[in-house]
């Protein structure tokens, strides 16, 4: 069976710059509101979705024109809120679905980070995931939330990160140090309750853990660095892996050898190769028939920004292209922003790049399905879908996708779990598998 992650990003749209301005889109204001996220939520649990991914930034994207004028002008990812915040309302009104949130181990104290995820862990029952990011905004440091530091050396940072965290998760709690034990009046026995005294390069963390251990612990992992060290990093600690590639549309060669590279490498950090989920972001414009989706693309192209997705771009890469002739090959390549990005258009030009932004699968809902399980063949075990507008793009995938995937027994009907964990990887107890870098720490 195949995964499915639904994906959003708190503000007036994500990836599809411009959409904003589509009278269809009703969250170019539904963005600040919690029902309109709670009714996103519940949609995609009707549909059986594993999670709901939200992504999110530090800082305004100000490199295209040197300056970030074009990010606002264009809603390129701002004006954004707190993600975070929204998941415990949208698990309140939900049961099975999973949320998986964005977190930077650049601009957040590893106790910080454990803290938030046990806590949102306990309060959605176990259905938490942690999108980990190094973060790529200089403008972030402008606004003093912490030092933009190279970027392996981000990696490097995020590495001991990692290790803190899984400290205060896995160890600094025994399973049954809460005792509420009334005729001794004691809550918990602070014997099964250890400091884990970290020192090391990046932090130094006495503990101990501020939480209780939660039904997962560590939450659910997922990572989408696709540089050499970003695919480093991602396969020693991930349990998701996401991959965007518009190559993977038209080179499957290219496909199967990323994706078996990726599963050679998290063999060679000790853990099974499937033990990770390797999931494709896809964006679908679909309808019932052809002909239907193809006006649907029509119709949207027609809100379509350029120039913000040159923004966007600039954001990600570090690479100011304003001025540029949109026949010009992009060849000025800096390496500090999201290096995947930046390498996989060298020597394309601003048309072409601009021509697959978003990246789009358009078709009837057979044409889609039957485009997905191409995919599939080649070694994808899943995908994140990036909705056009919303909410109309998440009820797309429930009412038309996966019904013919699941007439195709390819996607579940019915939830097997209670946790995210669970429900992703088949975990019984929800816990991370013993290969996992987790499970040392783990009494």
């Amino acid at each position: 069976m195949i995964s499915l992650v639904g994906f959003s990003q708190c503000v007036p749209h994500s990836q599809a710059i411009g959409q904003w301005k589509n009278p269809e889109d009703q969250f170019s204001e539904g963005y600040r509101q919690l029902e309109s996220w709670c009714h996103i939520a519940k949609t995609l649990e009707k549909g059986l979705v594993d999670g709901f991914f939200l992504a999110d930034i530090h800082g305004i994207y100000d490199v295209y024109g040197n300056s970030r004028d074009a990010a606002h002008r264009y809603a390129v990812q701002t004006p954004g809120v707190d993600p975070m915040l929204l998941t415990s309302a949208m698990a309140n009104v939900t049961t099975h679905l999973g949320f998986i949130n964005t977190y930077s181990t650049t601009f957040h104290a590893p106790y910080e980070c454990a803290r938030a995820f046990s806590s949102l862990d306990h309060f959605t029952n176990g259905r938490i995931g942690w999108n980990i990011v190094t973060s790529y905004t200089h403008s972030a440091e402008a606004n003093g939330i912490g030092k933009m530091l190279n970027h392996d050396k981000r990696y490097d940072r995020a590495d001991e990160f990692m290790d803190v965290v899984y400290k205060l998760w896995e160890s600094s709690w025994e399973k049954d140090a809460v005792i509420q034990d009334v005729e001794k009046d004691a809550h918990t026995d602070p014997c099964k309750v250890h400091e884990i005294n970290h020192i090391g390069e990046h932090f130094s963390v006495k503990g101990p853990h501020m939480c209780e251990p939660s039904i997962q612990r560590t939450p659910v992992l997922f990572q989408a660095g696709a540089s050499k060290r970003g695919s480093e990093f991602g396969t020693k600690h991930a349990e998701g892996i996401f991959m965007e590639y518009p190559r993977f549309f038209e080179d499957a060669e290219f496909m199967t050898n990323k994706i078996s590279k990726l599963r050679k490498q998290v063999s060679e950090h000790g853990r099974e190769p499937h033990s990770v989920k390797i999931m494709m972001a896809i964006t679908p414009i679909v309808a019932p028939s052809e002909k239907e989706a193809l006006e649907k693309e029509t119709w949207l192209k027609q809100f379509n920004s350029p120039e913000g997705h040159l923004a966007l771009f600039g954001g990600h890469t570090g690479i100011d292209l304003e001025g540029l002739d949109y026949d010009t090959p992009i060849e000025n390549i800096n390496l500090e922003g999201m290096q995947h990005i930046a390498l996989k258009w060298k020597g394309k030009t601003i048309t072409q790049m601009l021509s697959q932004r978003p990246p789009t699968c358009v078709g009837s809902t057979k044409q889609v399905v039957d485009r997905m399980e191409e995919l599939i063949s080649y070694g994808v075990d899943g995908f994140v879908v990036h909705p056009m507008i919303q909410p109309q793009s998440h009820e797309d995938l429930v009412n038309l996708i996966i019904p013919e995937l699941q007439k195709r027994k390819l996607f579940r009907t019915k939830y097997d779990h209670s946790t995210l964990r669970g429900n992703l990887l088949g975990s019984e107890d929800g816990l991370s598998d013993s290969n996992h870098p987790s499970a040392k720490y783990r009494p």
